[in-house]
């Protein structure tokens, strides 16, 4: 006998039924989720209008993760984390340590990262910033939607999970020649300082990743 692949048993009118459903379903949830990020980006519209640093670190975070598409602009990105963090952001402080530390900030929406100049990266300020951050929440915010649950939220990250896969992992840059090399070695560690940071952030139910 000879096997019958599950599509076929169902039919041609019936797969393409079954196919138009998924792309309808798919753009009924592509939609969903375009009016939720419209009240994320309006709640940070909203903060800056209150002049609230909230307002400024989403924006810049907004910017730098490809929710918000106004610049692609580096240095102003980081001025506007800057301005946030000495306007009381502790997520602000995390974030700009984490931009300083590694050239680009954890990104969940577009695979081209905006990337710090080289010459203006500082690995010792960027952890300093981070642990001034972490003093006062472990976590930073990120906005985020759940189209399922039709709601739009805030997820909070450890400010410690970049950190220690990078001294797991170390990190490596391509030369001309194509050849890679380290720009920060492995190291055990710092890795278990950082890992022991983002354990303790985690049990303490601050994040809710």
């Amino acid at each position: 006998m000879v096997a019958t692949a599950g599509c076929d048993i169902l039919g041609a009118p019936a797969v393409t039924a079954m196919h138009l459903a998924n792309v309808q379903d798919r753009a009924n949830t592509g939609r969903r989720a375009e009016k939720l990020w419209d009240q994320q980006r309006q709640n940070v519209r909203d903060l800056q209008a209150e002049g609230n640093p909230m307002g400024d670190y989403l924006y810049a975070l907004g910017n730098l993760q490809g929710w918000i598409d106004d610049t692609k602009d580096p240095i102003k990105i980081r001025d506007l984390l800057e301005k946030a963090a000495r306007n009381g952001s502790s997520d602000a402080n995390i974030v700009l340590g984490i931009f300083y530390f590694s050239g680009v900030v954890p990104d969940r929406f577009t695979n081209t990262p905006i990337k710090l100049p080289k010459e203006l990266r500082d690995r010792d300020l960027g952890l300093r910033l981070i642990r001034e951050g972490i003093a006062v929440r472990c976590t930073y915010a990120e906005p985020a939607v759940d189209v399922y649950g039709n709601r739009a939220y805030m997820r909070y990250v450890s400010g410690a999970e970049w950190i220690w896969l990078r001294y797991r992992d170390g990190v490596y840059e391509r030369d001309a020649s194509g050849h890679y090399f380290a720009t920060l070695e492995k190291n055990p560690g710092q890795e278990k300082i950082w890992h022991d940071i983002d354990i303790k952030c985690r049990a303490s139910s601050a994040t809710n990743e």
